[in-house]
């Protein structure tokens, strides 16, 4: 990495110095400074090679546990291909890997192991990091798949960084993983869209939102619902803290919801009109700030079989697999509800947390994507989120990563859909 180049002669250049005991005092306090700052650059870099790592190694057991008809031998060459051709071009593709693919019974097991050179550790005399991931997949089941994109379109996704503007390339995998689902099976998987940032915009029951009566629908934006309704799917009530529809935290009260009706943002229940979904994601843009909880707030009632965003069946349902693919770039900055009607920031991260471990608890699948995310803090979060956070997270840098992670997201749904375990 140049950034880590550059800081590298940087603290090398103090031993020239000699312009006296402050530079020299400056120096020797600067060293564990610049050691902590590349441990954070170093844990980036391991997370996003353990993601490639790991996704190569799903799609080669996957490769091979697709094809139980072909012999042993032809089965695990399939695996080592698919390996090695899914690290081209990538950040390991040179890497020293040692891998093994075998076949035991009705499943492929894999594992791979590699050592990844530190950069500004190398101060703390720590030269390497070890990466360990391992796969098993057994042969094809067919289940159905339940899928909830929710996705940020927060102001910041509008920034550009290597390979384009983010929520583009976001926009792009998303409606690559449809189109690939729907070429696999169209009859066997669904998909709902929940874009969000500081609300979400969509089709309500009247019954549902503060303030309304009568039948019918109402269209709108709403935030999260008073505390502890919005960290569950259950309906509202006629209780009307657990309604949506409540006042807007003022902290952001100039960004109101016409810009959501202006950008597009309106949120699709699930549904197997994939030509409908990609031309939804062609229209949204983004706007305002972040409430990552109430994202997932809304994906949670996607998938849920409540009859407020209809679609989804029961959680008991053994021939459904459901899952929930959130994607952020960028910390919470929205107040959410608490105890007491309180609004804060920080609520809304113990909530993300606390909407994540209800929808586990679900059965769903929870797979979070850290795209461009400087904030360590929200990493963690997103990570603990996932259902497995070796296969179920992803860290993405550029425009070709969030492609990436994307790509492996179909082969990890195809792996729990088609293929079990």
């Amino acid at each position: 990495m140049q950034v880590c180049a550059k800081l590298q002669r940087f603290v090398k250049n103090f031993g020239n110095c000699q312009k006296g005991s402050i530079a020299v005092m400056y120096a020797v306090s600067a060293i564990p400074i610049f050691v902590a700052a590349g441990s954070a650059i170093d844990y980036i870099r391991y997370l996003a090679n353990v993601t490639e790592l790991q996704a190569a190694l799903d799609s080669a057991a996957l490769a091979a546990a697709s094809t139980p008809e072909a012999t042993d031998a032809v089965r695990l060459a399939l695996a080592e291909a698919t390996f090695v051709k899914n690290l081209e071009g990538g950040d390991l593709a040179d890497a020293e890997i040692v891998r093994s693919f075998d076949i035991q019974d009705e499943s492929v097991v894999a594992a791979a192991d590699m050592k990844m050179a530190t950069s500004l550790m190398k101060f703390a005399n720590i030269d390497s990091m070890k990466l360990s991931v391992g796969a098993e997949i057994s042969v094809p089941e067919n289940k159905n798949a339940e899928i909830a994109l929710v996705l940020d379109y927060s102001g910041s996704m509008s920034e550009s960084i290597a390979g384009g503007v983010k929520y583009v390339a976001m926009k792009n995998a998303a409606k690559d993983l449809i189109s690939d689902l729907e070429a696999a099976n169209p009859d066997k998987v669904k998909f709902s869209l929940v874009p969000f940032s500081h609300h979400v915009y969509g089709t309500f029951r009247k019954s549902d939102i503060l303030g309304q009566s009568g039948s019918g629908n109402w269209v709108g934006c709403s935030q999260d619902r008073k505390y502890p309704f919005n960290l569950t799917d259950d309906e509202p009530t006629s209780d009307n803290e657990s309604k949506w529809g409540q006042a807007q935290a003022p902290v952001h009260i100039s960004s109101g919801c016409s810009g959501y009706s202006s950008n597009k943002l309106l949120m699709v229940p699930l549904t197997d009109n994939f030509a409908y979904l990609r031309s939804r994601l062609d229209m949204m843009t983004t706007y305002a700030w972040t409430h990552i909880a109430v994202g997932v707030e809304f994906g949670l009632q996607m998938l849920s079989n409540s009859e407020t965003f209809p679609g989804g069946v029961s959680y008991d349902d053994e021939e459904t697999q459901k899952f929930m693919v959130v994607l952020t770039d960028g910390a919470q900055t929205e107040p959410a509800f608490g105890p007491g009607g309180t609004r804060t920031v920080a609520q809304g991260e113990s909530n993300l947390e606390a909407l994540c471990t209800n929808a586990k608890t679900k059965g769903i699948t929870m797979i979070t994507i850290a795209y461009d995310l400087d904030d360590n803090d929200t990493v963690d979060r997103l990570r603990d989120c996932a259902t497995d956070p070796d296969k179920n997270f992803f860290v993405a840098t550029s425009a070709a990563a969030v492609a990436g992670a994307f790509e492996n997201i179909k082969t990890l749904i195809t792996a729990q859909v088609f293929v079990s375990k």
